[in-house]
Formats: structure tokens, sequence, C-alpha cells
């Protein structure tokens, strides 16, 4: 299985993601999933310990890739996904999104792959955490990173250059034909339960006070779908976004 003397290894900062992932794949382990930004393997390594046995990688460098016996798509993720309509029963995204320039090409593509009913589990930092809100408001920049973006790093894309929330993933969810259905988080970061305490109510009324208003009238379910998710525990508190969604039949 291992290609290399040196088994793959996990890429993120937040090693808890992978098994709150690992939770969320399909019951069925003839499920064809693919893993998108693969890096090395170590999450299609787990999957396979899992007894997955249609497990697939798509990355851009294929020397990097260490697992032999799995299938390896080379791609560049900001422009396809080479493989067919439909063809793919779950995908898998970790830790990818905000090293990506290009957003609305991904969601196309992941929607296209995957066969109506699919789903696809993505995980990105929480930008819109209460505790992330506050730290923008301090320093001007998300706390998905210590330190402002460096413009003079040639390998820029290894680090958070595009940032993204749960109205940009709901937006391109359903642009592209799909739904969210779940949120969850690798885990509730300790401060949030004070900022949650001070600042949930203001949030709460304010994201409400809009839904009401006479001149949203005609965006009136559109309104509460954004909120229902805006005000989900994982998304005030989380430290890690990981949403489900699914490709909407036909």
């Amino acid at each position: 299985m291992v290609m290399s003397d040196e088994a793959p290894k996990g890429l993120t900062f937040q090693p808890d993601i992978y098994p709150k992932v690992l939770s969320l794949l399909p019951e069925q382990r003839a499920a064809r999933i693919l893993d998108v930004g693969a890096g090395q393997g170590y999450f299609c390594a787990l999957m396979l310990e899992q007894g997955y046995t249609r497990v697939e990688a798509c990355d851009y460098d294929a020397a990097k890739f260490k697992l032999s016996g799995v299938p390896f798509h080379a791609a560049d993720l900001g422009q396809s996904i080479p493989l067919a309509d439909s063809s793919i029963d779950t995908v898998v995204c970790i830790e990818v999104l905000e090293h990506l320039e290009n957003h609305l090409r991904l969601f196309r593509e992941i929607l296209r792959v995957l066969r109506p009913g699919g789903t696809a589990i993505l995980t990105t930092p929480n930008i819109l955490s209460i505790p992330s809100r506050w730290h923008f408001f301090l320093y001007g920049y998300t706390d998905c990173a210590p330190l402002p973006l460096d413009p003079n790093e040639k390998q820029f894309f290894r680090h958070h250059i595009n940032p993204i929330g749960v109205p940009q993933l709901l937006y391109l969810t359903e642009r592209f034909g799909g739904e969210m259905v779940a949120l969850t988080t690798n885990r509730v970061r300790r401060s949030a339960r004070a900022f949650v305490w001070l600042l949930g109510p203001v949030l709460r009324l304010a994201l409400r006070g809009k839904l009401l208003r006479a001149k949203h009238a005609s965006h009136h379910d559109l309104h509460r779908r954004h909120l229902h998710w805006m005000l989900h525990p994982a998304n005030l508190t989380g430290r890690i976004t990981i949403a489900v969604i699914r490709r909407r039949p036909g």
C-alpha cells in the first residue's frame, strides 16, 4: 500500500479533524470516495484502514502521493477534476478551500462529479466563530493564520490565501445544484463560551431583524436558510467548519 519508506503524513495543524470526517463517511464500504487535495495520502490510508474499498485521490502533485493501490488523478483544483459526471458517491476535501484562488470552479466540479444524492464533506478554518470575528475586529485579518499574509512568499498557496465562511459555502453549494445538510466542527473553542454569552443575543437579534424587513419579503426562504446556518452552534463556537453538502437529485 505504501509507495515509499516514509508513511504518508497528515498536513493539517488540527489532527482531530480526521476522526470527525471519518465519522461522517457513508456506511457502505463499497462507496466510491474521492479525496480532493489528498496530499501524501494520509486520509486515504485512514479510509482503507476503516475498510473502504474504492478510495481515490486527486491533487496537483503525483510525486508527493505515497500510497500504491489507490488511483491518483493529477489536477489543478482551481480548474477541473478529471472524472466523469455523476461518478463519485462521496467527496472529501480537508483543509483545501482556504488555499485555492477559485472556489467557484472547485464547487462546480465537486458537484458535477458527485452522483445525484451523493455527499461532499468539506473542512476549512472557521472564520465566523465569534472569537474569530473579534480577532478580525482587533487586528484586521482572520485568525486562521497567526500573522498577516506575506506578499513576498513564493509558495503562497501553502498559506490561507482565500478563507471562506458559511454564507459563501451555502451560496456556492446551492449555486451548483447542492444543499447543505449538516454543519459540525472538530472542537468547540474555549474562548467562544464567554463570547457567545456576550455577543450571541446581539447577533441573533440582528440576523432575525433583517429577515423581518418587508423589502426582503421575496427572499425570506433564502434568509431563513442563512439564519439557520449562521446561528448554528458549530458556526458560532467551532474551531474548524465541517460542512456536509448533498447534490440534489436531478
